[in-house]
């Protein structure tokens, strides 16, 4: 297909005399809120002899616009509505190809600046706030949003109060807001904020605000109560905080391990000894000896010595605290290493 530049044939664009030329670039400016079906601009083929547009096919490249005949000559419609908040600014072309040889080929570049109407009422980011606040010494800070085109009139907000205005000031610029009378009486106010923008027509919305007031003796008790647990976060006092609960994590480890430690030798001991002292038949006469001689009570007889059931409180003892002192040795010792 051979595709030629046409010099003799232009595709010219006319807009309605209220769509207004930017005085920045060469697009033109139509204000948002059109919507699907409005009419944006009239397209014509134009040279110096009699053009068919059937001949003509035209499209272009954006979904929110098309292009629609109208026997002579073609108009651009819309799709979508307009919505600045949405799209802005739109550039895109109109291509127009003859279906007959040569297949010529036009196009057109189309730059539409989208302005801003006051469609967008301000909001705020809670639907309730909730906060305590000390006569003249605290405050509250409100803030609500307006997505109009930035730094206008349609997104400058403005804030105001419903009710108590006797008890309660706002900033009309910052959304701050406090207690400017002092009251013996600590109750709970819900005080209703108005966001205004200062579009035309002007759009608002409110908010509510519920505020606790307290004394300032009342914060003074609060901080003087806790003022033991309070620590001022200090790079040199994390460091010592940190080291203090290293130290306390290493000292309980070690206590236990001293347990373990001394239950383990009291078992081992045990064990040794009872491996030691266990009757044979070598000793049985010596034992029976010892028992006539000792005169222990006759609920206590050979077989209960020969399995082991007779207690030695004494060696018990010894053992025991054999074990605890070794332990207490190890302990230490680990101790003076560690510190």
């Amino acid at each position: 297909m051979f595709i030629s530049s046409v010099t003799s044939i232009a595709l010219d664009i006319r807009y309605p005399q209220f769509f207004h030329q930017s005085f920045n670039d060469s697009s033109v400016e139509i204000t948002e809120g059109k919507t699907a079906g409005s009419f944006i601009a009239f397209i014509n083929l134009i040279n110096d002899t009699n053009l068919i547009p059937n001949e003509w096919l035209l499209n272009l490249t954006d979904s929110d616009f098309k292009i629609q005949s109208n026997g002579l000559s073609y108009s651009l419609i819309l799709t979508q509505t307009l919505d600045r908040e949405r799209k802005n600014f739109y550039e895109f072309s109109i291509n127009a190809q003859h279906l007959i040889p040569p297949y010529e080929y036009l196009t057109k570049l189309i730059r539409i600046r989208i302005l801003d109407i006051n469609d967008c009422t301000p909001l705020f980011n809670q639907t309730i706030y909730q906060t305590t606040m000390v006569p003249n010494q605290s405050t509250f800070t409100v803030n609500a949003y307006d997505c109009d085109e930035p730094n206008t009139e349609n997104s400058r907000i403005t804030y105001s109060l419903s009710n108590y205005q006797d008890l309660f000031r706002i900033n009309q610029t910052t959304g701050i807001i406090e207690c400017i009378k002092n009251t013996n009486t600590y109750e709970r106010y819900e005080i209703i904020v108005v966001a205004r923008d200062h579009g035309k027509p002007s759009l608002s919305s409110t908010t509510l605000v519920q505020i606790q007031l307290i004394s300032s003796l009342h914060i003074k008790n609060l901080l003087s109560s806790s003022s033991w647990l309070h620590v001022e976060q200090t790079p040199q006092n994390i460091l010592i905080l940190a080291g203090v609960l290293a130290a306390l994590f290493v000292f309980i480890s070690l206590f236990i391990c001293l347990i373990c430690c001394i239950k383990y030798k009291i078992k081992r001991r045990k064990q040794e000894h009872s491996l030691t002292t266990t009757p044979t038949s070598t000793n049985i006469n010596n034992i029976h000896s010892l028992l006539n001689e000792k005169q222990f009570p006759s609920t206590t007889s050979l077989n209960d010595l020969q399995n082991g059931q007779f207690t030695r409180i004494t060696d018990n003892l010894h053992f025991d605290r054999t074990a605890v002192s070794d332990s207490l040795f190890f302990f230490c010792n680990i101790l003076r290493q560690c510190f």
